[in-house]
């Protein structure tokens, strides 16, 4: 769960990212587990969304890979 701090106060969000999206934006599997330090194992075994763990993590890199935040 990723947290907003905005000035009305924290609030959770949840970041939602197609593994598709993500190996575009760093053009191979490798690319995208070199980018937040995994291996391309780990990115074999995702289902089609990127867990929301690693998609935050992958916004921190690259902030224009496709995504939605919606309130969690």
């Amino acid at each position: 769960m990723l947290y907003l701090s905005l000035f009305t106060g924290v609030k959770k969000v949840q970041v939602l990212m197609k593994k598709s999206d993500a190996i575009q934006a760093f053009k191979t599997k490798v690319g995208v587990a070199k980018a937040i330090g995994i291996s391309k194992q780990a990115v074999s075994l995702w289902g089609d969304m990127v867990p929301e763990g690693s998609a935050s993590k992958l916004l921190l890199v690259n902030p224009n890979i496709p995504h939605t935040i919606k309130a969690a």
